[in-house]
């Protein structure tokens, strides 16, 4: 596979005018269709969320959820966090294949630094191409990667991510009748099945493409492929583990409510609320990610399930956004400290030369 880089086109014999026109254009940037239908739907999706979030508002106090996480089984938050700790191992499996996929062999360290500090910094603020974008670039780059490789590192460790994301929730509304009980006056009846069926059916038909279609793509100077199907197969079986664990941390929280679905049903509800908070764009999904829990979960009690996601947050995005955050700072500590080293030695080096 080759790849190329992405760089500016210069043009040096630019008239006075063409400059003018260019700089108006670069201050009044459009926005295209696609861009317009992504803020219509995050605004859409937060507008449902407020909606819920009210509806709930008279049913649930403060101080009922905050002795709901008081009241959790101790061995049930400590296999919670083990859980948790699984699934950011597990996240690692993403930066490996891509960094792999593109032809680079990056030390284990490496890839664990950035996997996590990248993947707690998004989960927590989000805007993942801003947040862990950046941490990534601040990683990579130091291992030797280039720029537009790391663009393509993101890329890849998010598809990855809806890769299994699509597979546990089409498995899960074959197998879950009664998931889209809550919306029934306003969905025909097997509607989950049949989204269930296309969910698979997609990622089946992508599958099928990585095997056999294997011709570059070319986006400006930059050439790649997409992952071939052995690579599809462990970035789907990747997703899905990741997407078992960290949604198994929040199902061990919720077993003392009364009302919890089974195993795998969950696991479809969990889906579909990371799918919505992700495109709420609202950091981690705050109030969305709760609102979708609560809603196809009618039959659980509403306190023990806000009781439970609130001490799922604490465990698996707030401590590890700190933890995250103490990575990035020992990372530029010791880029600095290093930079520090090489210009003494420089200095050392050009003081010799000169006693010479």
């Amino acid at each position: 596979m080759r790849n190329g880089t992405l760089s500016d086109v210069v043009q040096p014999d630019m008239s006075k005018r063409d400059a003018a026109l260019a700089a108006d254009m670069a201050a009044k940037p459009r926005m295209g269709l696609g861009q317009w239908v992504g803020v219509a739907l995050g605004l859409l999706v937060l507008g449902l969320a407020a909606w819920g979030l009210n509806r709930i508002a008279g049913q649930v106090t403060l101080a009922d959820v905050i002795a709901e996480v008081k009241a959790t089984p101790a061995p049930l938050v400590v296999a919670a966090v083990l859980s948790a700790a699984l699934s950011y191992v597990v996240l690692v499996g993403y930066d490996w294949l891509a960094t792999r996929h593109l032809g680079y062999s990056i030390k284990w360290q490496t890839l664990a630094a950035a996997s996590f500090a990248s993947f707690t910094m998004s989960h927590t603020l989000g805007v993942t191409v801003l947040t862990g974008g950046t941490v990534r670039y601040r990683i990579y780059t130091r291992a030797g990667v280039k720029a537009a490789d790391i663009a393509m590192i993101i890329l890849l460790c998010g598809w990855t991510f809806w890769l299994g994301i699509v597979f546990v929730a089409g498995i899960g509304l074959l197998v879950s009748p009664d998931l889209s009980a809550p919306f029934r006056e306003f969905a025909p009846a097997g509607l989950e099945r049949w989204t269930g069926v296309a969910l698979l059916a997609g990622t089946a038909a992508y599958l099928l493409l990585a095997w056999l279609w294997r011709r570059e793509f070319r986006v400006m100077r930059y050439v790649f492929t997409i992952p071939d199907g052995r690579e599809t197969l462990l970035q789907i079986a990747i997703g899905t583990v990741d997407l078992v664990f960290a949604g198994g941390a929040l199902y061990l929280l919720l077993l003392p409510v009364a009302g919890t679905p089974d195993l795998l049903t969950f696991l479809t509800i969990y889906s579909v609320a990371m799918l919505m908070g992700a495109l709420s764009h609202a950091p981690g999904g705050l109030g969305v990610f709760e609102i979708v829990v609560v809603a196809l979960m009618p039959e659980a009690d509403k306190v023990g399930v806000l009781g439970a996601v609130a001490l799922f947050r604490l465990i698996y995005t707030f401590i590890p956004f700190v933890l995250g955050a103490c990575v990035i700072a020992w990372l530029e500590w010791k880029a600095v400290r290093e930079l520090r080293r090489a210009r003494l030695m420089a200095r050392q080096a050009a003081g010799y030369a000169a006693g010479r």
